[in-house]
């Protein structure tokens, strides 16, 4: 499903990188024995590119491309004139390509079908509870000292708890980027931190300093200064990834159901074993 949406919407801004050239219409711009070779089929063969390459300025793509697809017409040509398409082979992968081919019409069918308002309003509306419900918004400023040890984090807890400024001491102490700073991340949400991190600092209260807190990055000591939560992205802002999520469970629906409809006979779960 991933792969097929991807390719899909490649194979969409591909036509739209090229507005200039499909206007032209379907000329001719190449024979091949007798054979023409339209525009339209070399602007499609720029559109199979991978992203990257499409990129290039056409002018740079037109030549190869228009070769490639001279090239394509003299072995079909050869292999029709071998009589290649009554082979088992060719059959055999041309029932292949048409049940894939079928599959993704199909599947874009499905993902094409209209969402109402009122669906995607009542997404964005579970979404919006689960984004409150789960704290996603939440955010923290806080400020840490990184050392090496959990010795030289324990002492420097005992310092603070002694009274001595948080600020001044990640200055002299850490060892992190952050350190001439005053130790200050700013303001940051759990998923940016590494877990062990974001554990430790979004279960401080404000004001309160951590004992040691160990990380891939060394052993922290953390001070959390305010918390705030975000604004819930609003609707509009949403829609789009909405939609496409929507989109997207509607195959699952549909494939469920079709099974759910089948008479499936699985003979053999696994490969026999030699």
């Amino acid at each position: 499903m991933r792969m097929l949406r991807a390719v899909v919407s490649a194979l969409c801004l591909a036509v739209f990188a090229l507005p200039a050239l499909a206007q032209e219409g379907d000329e001719v711009v190449a024979r091949v024995n007798g054979a023409e070779v339209t525009r339209d089929e070399v602007i499609a063969a720029i559109q199979g590119l991978p992203a990257e390459y499409q990129q290039l300025p056409v002018e740079t793509l037109w030549e190869p491309m228009l070769n490639q697809v001279i090239d394509r017409k003299l072995v079909v040509a050869a292999a029709r004139a071998e009589n290649l398409e009554e082979s088992e082979a060719y059959k055999s992968q041309m029932a292949e390509l048409g049940e894939q081919v079928l599959q993704q019409v199909y599947m874009q069918d499905v993902m094409s079908a209209d969402i109402s308002d009122e669906e995607l309003q009542a997404a964005y509306d579970t979404w919006a509870a689960d984004y409150v419900a789960s704290g996603q918004g939440d955010e923290i400023h806080a400020r840490h000292i990184l050392v090496e040890t959990e010795d030289e984090a324990a002492a420097l807890v005992e310092r603070l708890n002694d009274g001595e400024d948080f600020a001044a001491l990640a200055e002299e102490a850490s060892t992190g980027p952050s350190g001439p700073n005053g130790g200050d991340l700013g303001w940051f949400r759990h998923d940016d931190m590494v877990p062990e991190f974001a554990d430790a600092a979004f279960a401080l209260e404000t004001g309160e300093i951590s004992g040691p807190v160990q990380s891939p990055f060394g052993w922290h000591v953390i001070k959390v200064e305010e918390r705030r939560t975000a604004p819930v992205p609003t609707f509009e802002e949403m829609a789009p990834s909405l939609q496409s999520q929507l989109a997207e469970q509607a195959i699952y629906d549909r494939i469920d159901a079709l099974r759910a409809d089948a008479d499936i006979e699985i003979v053999e779960s696994q490969p026999a074993s030699d």
